[in-house]
C-alpha cells in the first residue's frame, strides 16, 4: 500500500492511484482544487500529538518561560505515564498518600510524610534527550519477519482499537486538556501557561490557549481518508462520484486494504451500503 500526501492543504490517500476528487481549496491551491501528490509518511497516517512531560502532574502548571526546558513527549505516552507505567527516560513522581482540594487549596499530605525515594534527589525532571541507551538496550520488533501484510495488517488493527479504546477509559480518570483555537494538547488536570497558540488573531490573546476537556480524537486524531471500495479495483475515485464514496482513518483504511477485516462501528461512516454507480450511470441514479 502507498500513501499519498499533498503539501499545500494535508490532504491524505491510502492507496496505489491517487484519487482525483477537487476538494483542494486552500490559499496557493490549484484553479482547479485537484491535487498534486507527493509520498506520504506514517507520521501523516498517524500525526505525532505531544505534550509536556510532568514530574508532578499535580505541580504548577509549566511557564511560557520553562517551554525550551520541559521535555515534550507523545501524548499518549504521557498519558499511559501519569496513569502508572514506569518508563526509567520519563521520571514522574508516584504518590502513596491521597491529595485533596479543599476551597481550591491543594492539601498534599506527601509533603508532611515523605518518603526517602521520592524526595527528588538525584532525578533529572528534564533533559531526556540527551542521554544516550545502554549497549543492551534494543527497540523490540513487534512482528515477526515471517507475518506477511495480511498478518501485519489484523495485528495493526487489533493494535489500533486497543490504543483507542484504552486511551479513552485512562481519559476518564487521568483528564486531557486541549485547546479551543489550535491542537495543542496537554496531558494532566489543567494546560500549561506557555504562550505558543498559532490560531488565528492569536495576538489578541498574547498567543494563550483556550483550554478545554479534550476528547479522544484529540490525542490520537483519526486523519479521516476516502475509502477505496474493493470493486473499484485499479479506477481511481473521480469527483464526479464523491457523494457515493465513504471515508475511513488513514490508519484503518490502511489494514483494511491489506486485508485486516474493519469492525461494525466504521460501517455508516465507509458506506459500503451505498452502490457506487459507474459515470455514465450517475445521472440516472436517483
Amino acid at each position: 500500500m502507498e500513501i499519498g500526501w499533498f503539501r499545500v492543504c494535508g490532504e491524505v490517500h491510502v492507496g496505489r492511484i491517487p484519487h482525483r476528487i477537487r476538494s483542494c481549496d486552500v490559499a496557493g491551491s490549484s484553479p482547479t482544487k485537484e491535487h498534486v501528490w507527493v509520498k506520504g509518511g506514517i507520521e501523516h497516517v498517524l500525526p505525532h500529538v505531544e505534550s509536556f512531560h510532568l514530574y508532578d502532574r499535580l505541580g504548577r502548571a509549566v511557564s511560557h518561560e520553562e517551554r525550551l526546558q520541559v521535555d515534550r513527549i507523545p501524548a499518549i505516552v504521557e498519558l499511559c505515564v501519569q496513569a502508572g507505567v514506569d518508563i526509567p527516560e520519563y521520571p514522574t513522581k508516584r504518590r502513596k498518600f491521597p491529595v485533596y482540594s479543599i476551597a481550591g487549596e491543594m492539601i498534599d499530605f506527601e509533603r508532611k510524610f515523605p518518603r526517602d525515594y521520592s524526595s527528588g534527589k538525584d532525578i533529572e525532571p528534564f533533559g531526556f534527550w540527551r542521554r544516550k541507551k545502554k549497549e543492551g538496550d534494543c527497540d523490540s520488533e513487534p512482528f515477526s519477519s515471517d507475518d506477511d501484510a495480511q498478518d501485519i495488517a489484523i495485528k495493526g488493527m487489533h493494535a489500533w482499537e486497543n490504543m483507542r479504546s484504552g486511551a479513552l477509559k485512562l481519559m476518564k480518570k487521568y483528564p486531557v486538556q486541549t485547546c479551543g483555537f489550535c491542537p495543542e494538547v496537554q496531558v494532566g488536570p489543567k494546560g500549561h501557561r506557555a504562550r505558543i497558540c498559532q490560531s488565528y488573531k492569536h495576538q489578541m490573546r498574547a498567543g494563550q490557549h483556550a483550554w478545554q476537556e479534550a476528547t479522544i480524537d484529540d490525542l490520537v486524531p483519526p486523519v479521516y481518508v476516502w475509502h477505496v471500495p474493493e470493486q473499484q479495483n485499479n479506477d481511481p475515485l473521480v469527483d464526479e462520484l464523491r457523494s457515493y464514496y465513504g471515508k475511513l482513518p488513514a490508519a484503518v483504511e490502511l489494514f483494511a486494504q491489506a486485508g485486516a477485516k474493519v469492525g461494525e462501528e466504521y460501517s455508516r461512516v465507509m458506506r459500503e451500503d451505498v452502490a457506487v454507480p459507474k459515470l455514465d450511470e450517475e445521472k440516472l441514479a436517483v
